[in-house]
């Protein structure tokens, strides 16, 4: 085994450094971003030194060619388990959804539930953000605080400032965690209104059916699921 220091050494192939990437990203246990992969190959975002910025430059394009090895190893090859999420520029692991079965019985854990006004309150926001209160209670025709503290304690939405009116509102946006909850690279990711409006029909129709088998089977209906 050889141990690399020099961080210089990282970059003589593609293919250790790559490995080391993807060996921060796994010890991060949570998302890194590619800013962070910078500083911590000591690439600076800004240089002077017009000889250090070509070197700087070739060593973010390697990083950039890394992270896209390390997407092909684990998004395309079936044989991993789990595979990166990329949002914002931000990238972690996550294990694939066809083993959410196994994992959540061996972690025995359940999945968190939300209700429809819940998700309702969280689209409106995706949608039309940056977003005030009151704008979201118009949308809705209902007060929207209780809904709006859940989803910051969440981590969903984030204050994003104030709006320049009377009283000036707080203001609100989704954040990179959403992203990572929906397994979305960035907003432009989020479902046209028809495909949304499709996926409800389809959920509402689903929900209908629960629901008649849990009354016939004396059971109580539930709310919706955020995927992971």
């Amino acid at each position: 085994m050889i141990l690399l220091n020099p961080l210089n050494d990282y970059f003589e192939d593609i293919n250790i450094l790559a490995s080391a990437i993807e060996a921060i990203i796994f010890t991060s246990g949570e998302s890194i971003s590619l800013e962070r992969l910078y500083e911590i190959f000591n690439i600076s975002s800004k240089n002077k030194n017009k000889g250090k910025e070509e070197i700087d430059k070739k060593k973010k394009e390697m990083i950039l060619k890394a992270i896209e090895f390390i997407k092909g190893e684990f998004n395309e090859n079936g044989r991993h388990g789990i595979y990166l999420s990329v949002n914002n520029d931000n990238y972690s692991f996550k294990t694939k959804p066809e083993y959410y079965g196994i994992i959540s019985e061996f972690l025995k854990v359940k999945p968190q539930k939300f209700t429809k006004p819940q998700l309702e309150t969280l689209s409106i926001i995706a949608y039309k953000q940056p977003i005030i209160k009151s704008e979201v209670d118009t949308i809705r025709g209902v007060d929207s605080g209780g809904i709006i503290k859940f989803l910051l304690e969440k981590n969903l939405i984030k204050v994003a400032g104030r709006k320049d009116i009377i009283g000036k509102p707080l203001i609100y946006k989704t954040t990179d965690h959403f992203l990572e909850v929906f397994n979305l690279k960035d907003l432009g990711d989020l479902p046209s209104v028809s495909e949304i409006e499709d996926v409800i029909e389809k959920r509402e129709s689903k929900d209908k059916r629960a629901e008649a088998e849990e009354d016939t089977e004396g059971g109580e209906g539930g709310g919706f699921l955020f995927k992971d």
